[in-house]
């Protein structure tokens, strides 16, 4: 697992959250809302790490299986 979250810019995956400057933000059609709850920061930091993993995994995967 990666030590650190990635600074990401962008939605998690479907989740409907982003992550700008450190902070983590619900992104809903009619504004965003800044999540301050630790616990569920934390487990979005997790989260982020763990799909972070698997998509460079998945990546490893599809070039091992190219045909060079």
């Amino acid at each position: 697992m990666s030590s650190s979250p990635p600074a990401l810019s962008r939605l998690l995956g479907d989740a409907p959250v982003v992550r700008r400057s450190g902070e983590w933000w619900l992104t809903t059609p009619a504004l965003p809302v800044r999540l301050d709850d630790p616990a569920f920061t934390v487990g979005l930091d997790r989260f982020a790490a763990d799909f972070a993993d698997a998509q460079q995994a998945v990546a490893a995967l599809r070039s091992r299986r190219s045909p060079a």
